[in-house]
């Protein structure tokens, strides 16, 4: 499908460097009880047909939905879906439905960490490249791929590893929950994933290895960073930091073509992954330019295809547009 490199480097690195890094105070005060429930569930998920744990997650997904209804996050996703749509404005009986599917779709992710390395050789899993990205990406130079939290997007690291045949690192944002962040991690290691949490040292890490080794850098440039979502813009200000001028200052510094892709769901149990053509900007000028001519690139890509999938983004309840009131919904 694309260039491979020859039998696979493992980066350099203790593998333990990619592990979750909990802070100490963090109110997890329910995780004695669910961290083992959510253990339990995803072990069991593991020796299932990859099929059930989708069908498991939307089962559940309306009593999630009502215990967690007053809870400010989840009034907030209500009120974004509705205001973001690309159909907006929305009859009641529509935005009920597309926000039922949001709650199927999020729920769908955990469970679906127990299926991600079965999906290729199960036959669910797809791969669309229209424009011919991946046969003409390098075969002894590093890339930048660029994400977002579209469907399961775990899929988009395993699928560069497995499917692509990548030698990749990046970056990954801990959950919450220390029983989530273990289940991860030891996922991870098994496909052969090498990413890294927040922080100087893991930066030090993504730079050594992308920069002076050729490995590829996979990030998500619609992170969570001071509690907002600042990719996609929507209408907002470009982000001056954060993932997404990680991204374009790494492909700035090595040449690195920026492919951006994401992975949608396109059936019960059923996955696509789009490769998009690498993105064109400006990089001559001042580096404080290019950059932000990158950025501007990212933005303008990933955001149509966000709006047209907002009930299977994952960050919609992280996003705070800045004229949201909590006390009209």
């Amino acid at each position: 499908m694309t260039a491979m490199r020859g039998r696979r480097r493992i980066p350099p690195v203790a593998f333990e460097e990619t592990h979750a890094r909990e802070v100490p105070g963090e109110p997890w005060r329910r995780e004695p009880v669910l961290g083992p429930v959510k253990r339990a569930i995803h072990e069991a998920l593991r020796r299932l047909p990859v099929g059930f744990a989708p069908r498991l997650a939307h089962a559940l997904a309306p009593l999630i939905r009502h215990l967690e209804r007053r809870r400010i996050y989840a009034r907030r996703l209500v009120w974004t879906l509705a205001r973001l749509h690309p159909d907006a404005p929305l009859a009641a009986a529509e935005l009920a439905a597309a926000v039922r599917r949001w709650w199927r779709q999020a729920g769908a992710v955990m469970a679906e960490y127990a299926t991600v390395e079965r999906l290729r050789a199960a036959g669910r899993l797809e791969v669309d490249d229209p424009h011919g990205t991946l046969a003409g990406l390098p075969a002894d130079a590093p890339v930048v791929f660029a994400c977002v939290h579209l469907g399961p997007f775990e899929l988009c690291f395993e699928t560069v590893l497995n499917t692509f045949g990548r030698e990749a690192v990046g970056t990954w944002q801990p959950e919450p929950s220390p029983a989530a962040n273990r289940i991860l991690h030891e996922m991870r290691a098994r496909y052969g994933l090498y990413v890294f949490p927040p922080g100087q040292r893991s930066a030090r890490h993504l730079h050594r290895l992308v920069v002076g080794d050729g490995f590829d850098a996979i990030l998500f440039v619609d992170e969570v960073r001071e509690r907002q979502i600042h990719l996609p813009a929507f209408g907002r200000p470009l982000p001056l930091r954060g993932n997404a001028s990680i991204a374009i200052k790494l492909a700035l510094k090595t040449g690195a073509p920026v492919v951006p892709i994401h992975v949608l769901r396109t059936g019960p149990a059923r996955y696509r992954v789009h490769v998009g053509v690498p993105l064109a900007f400006e990089r001559g000028g001042a580096p404080s330019s290019a950059t932000m001519a990158g950025i501007a690139a990212l933005d303008r890509h990933f955001e149509p295809i966000v709006r047209h999938n907002l009930d299977q983004w994952y960050m919609l309840p992280e996003l705070r547009l800045p004229d949201f009131d909590p006390a009209k919904v």
